[in-house]
């Protein structure tokens, strides 16, 4: 097993000029120019049976009764805390290894690495934790319609939809008139005031407050487009397709001349600002340099949140906006990180509060994270139509327990799954109505 912080990808950043010179950028080479610790844990037995495979829609194309389904079940789960506990596991990185990069809860946004394996979970975790909210959310909606005096059996049919953010460009209205309320979260470190779990003690819980501003970030306020996941897809290797999916933005080359004299504005603007400092260092890193490393990635976020803070001024500077928008257009963010920051926003009110999808402690409660998810899901079993490669896990890393056995007892979940399961479709318990298509 590989150790260390060594991923390619978004959080672990080379010198900007360098990775330009290589068509990558961020964080290695492994960008591509375009112009346009623990062990598993849990229950160590396996599932060897599967229910009838439900057929996952977009969010877009639901029929009334399929949107009703999933809104009632998911009200439901929140309202009674049964997404509490999967709040908790996506939040305990220790155990479950299933992220390349901890966007944590500060203001301005600052990341962390992880190591290289746990990038490689990302995708079949999430499919685990997907399969794990599936039978949740029925249990969920055959509680509520036997209360109901309905029909229980329609939970047979529930599943989570995908959000086709690349052509819908939007989420679908039913999904932004849905703010379920109820749940609670674990408090993180560095929490902003203004946040429903401020000034609580880190580990303590804290009730949560939703809240979801599509597209009011002003750095992420575009969603990615049908020929940038068509160049995902076309990546051949698990590795170059997991990079480009969550790893390392894209590089739009002809925009290194704008992102350049948007520094320079910076610098006069704001002249004594570490993070504008910093990045003009980056840019400035000679060919196959150091020039950096995730200090660069959080400078980034940094200067997308004071243009945030400026543009809510009563009277912004808008040439220090402009010129955080022009090193911005430097990179095509990829989709992973960009529909999260999308989805989530920022709260006009205080955008130092990102939304719920945002935070990795509380953001199961937002059925945007897992109809995101259901599309990263989708996306990657439309490479795996075309190709053979497997995520390169071995030992524990292949195997996945999103739930142990006894905090999914009650819906009749916390299963064990394997690396080759998870990789079969045979044995996955869903198709999607289609794969992607530009």
């Amino acid at each position: 097993m590989e150790s260390g912080h060594s991923r390619r990808g978004f959080l672990k950043t080379i010198g900007i000029s360098a990775v330009v010179a290589c068509t990558g950028l961020l964080l290695g080479c492994g960008g591509e120019s375009t112009d346009g610790t623990g062990g598993a844990g849990g229950s160590t037995s396996t599932t060897t049976t599967s229910p009838a495979k439900v057929v996952r829609k977009s969010a877009s194309a639901l029929s009334k009764d399929e949107e009703d389904r999933f809104t009632r079940a998911f009200e439901y789960a929140v309202s009674k805390g049964y997404f509490d506990i999967f709040n908790d596991e996506h939040y305990d990185h220790m155990r479950n290894r299933n992220h390349g990069g901890d966007v944590q809860a500060t203001s301005p946004i600052t990341v962390m690495n992880m190591p290289t394996e746990w990038g490689y979970r990302l995708l079949p975790w999430h499919r685990s934790f997907l399969l794990e909210a599936e039978k949740m959310l029925r249990f969920a909606l055959r509680e509520r319609d036997t209360e109901e005096g309905r029909d229980p059996s329609e939970a047979d049919l529930l599943f989570i939809p995908y959000w086709d953010a690349s052509h819908d460009q939007g989420l679908p209205q039913w999904v932004t008139d849905l703010h379920p309320e109820g749940g609670t979260a674990i408090v993180p470190p560095d929490l902003p005031e203004g946040h429903a779990g401020y000034g609580k003690t880190v580990g303590d819980r804290y009730d949560i407050s939703f809240g979801r501003w599509p597209g009011k970030n002003i750095v992420f306020d575009t969603l990615q487009t049908p020929d940038y996941i068509g160049r995902i897809l076309s990546k051949t290797e698990f590795t170059d397709f997991y990079d480009a999916l969550d790893g390392t933005p894209e590089i739009q080359a002809q925009n290194y001349p704008k992102a350049q004299a948007g520094l320079q504005v910076l610098k006069t603007k704001l002249p004594d600002d570490p993070a504008v400092q910093t990045l003009i260092d980056a840019f400035s890193a000679p060919p196959g340099g150091s020039g950096g490393d995730v200090e660069t990635t959080n400078a980034l976020f940094e200067i997308g949140w004071e243009a945030a803070v400026e543009a809510a001024k009563p009277a912004p500077d808008m040439a220090i906006v402009g010129a955080v928008k022009d090193v911005y257009s430097l990179f095509n963010f990829m989709p992973h990180l960009r529909m999260h920051l999308w989805a989530g926003g920022l709260d006009p009110s205080n955008v130092n509060v990102r939304g719920t999808v945002t935070y990795f402690n509380e953001l199961t409660v937002d059925p945007v994270f897992w109809m995101l998810h259901s599309e990263v899901d989708r996306t990657w079993a439309t490479w795996e139509k075309a190709n053979s490669g497997k995520p390169p896990l071995t030992s524990d890393d292949a195997i996945f327990n999103p739930l142990r056995d006894s905090e999914g007892a009650f819906y009749g979940g916390g299963e064990t799954y394997t690396l080759d399961q998870l990789t079969d479709p045979e044995f996955l318990p869903y198709t999607y109505d289609k794969l992607f298509q530009e």
